[in-house]
């Protein structure tokens, strides 16, 4: 009989965490505050600043091969040989300023497909920006969710061990009153040691998944409100 209640007693214990547990999660879950994480990671994570870098230079080669462009391959010189002056090696040179303008044909041809291939590229560096940041954005729920999940059964396990640590003193009182045998008294010294291990791996859990997240942030989460 008395076995029977030592056994009540633990599952009892057992379902009131586990109640908490999912109570929990409800209450510590916030969309609002995980988009805000996402918001910030995408501001500070160094490779999406990469990223949005590349586009900047991918706009600038289109602006690079537009129509300006096309003034290299436009050359203008001149030459300017002083009145009273004789060239004996140019005597076709009259005296005076002389302009010499060249035109690079070949350069103005291959300038509409320099300007085509810029304009893929930098449809390509947006793509891949808005795709990395897409899976940063993925990484970040991902972490944020493991975070709230560790929290979570860091709260189950205080609990259960708080109950467990209750149990141990009634179970003791008992004991020493004569009305619980040393059997119950050591088990239930068992099952509060269980669940002081169960607390310790669910906090070292937690603090894990606290550093992974704050990875991404650049930033403690103690500071994001």
């Amino acid at each position: 009989m008395k076995k029977t209640k030592y056994l009540f007693c633990i599952a009892f214990i057992l379902n009131i965490s586990t109640a908490y547990c999912q109570e929990s999660v409800r209450t510590t879950l916030s969309y609002p505050y995980l988009e805000k994480l996402i918001q910030i990671t995408k501001e500070r994570y160094p490779l999406i600043s990469a990223k949005q870098s590349g586009v900047e230079l991918a706009k600038n080669n289109i602006n690079k091969t537009g129509f300006v462009s096309y003034l290299d391959a436009l050359s203008v010189s001149y030459y300017y040989r002083p009145k009273n002056s004789v060239d004996i090696v140019n005597l076709n040179i009259l005296n005076g300023y002389q302009v010499g303008v060249n035109l690079n044909i070949g350069s103005i041809v291959s300038k509409p497909f320099a300007h085509k291939e810029a304009k893929i590229q930098y449809k390509i560096a947006m793509a891949e920006q808005k795709g990395y940041e897409q899976e940063v954005e993925a990484e970040v729920k991902k972490r944020y969710f493991a975070y709230i999940d560790q929290i979570t059964q860091l709260k189950l396990r205080s609990k259960s061990y708080n109950d467990a640590m209750t149990l141990v003193k009634e179970i003791q009182h008992k004991f020493e009153k004569g009305e619980r045998t040393f059997e119950d008294y050591t088990k239930s010294l068992a099952l509060s040691t269980e669940q002081n291990q169960f607390m310790i791996t669910a906090e070292t859990g937690s603090l894990t998944a606290k550093a992974s997240l704050e990875e991404l942030l650049g930033e403690k989460l103690e500071n994001i409100k």
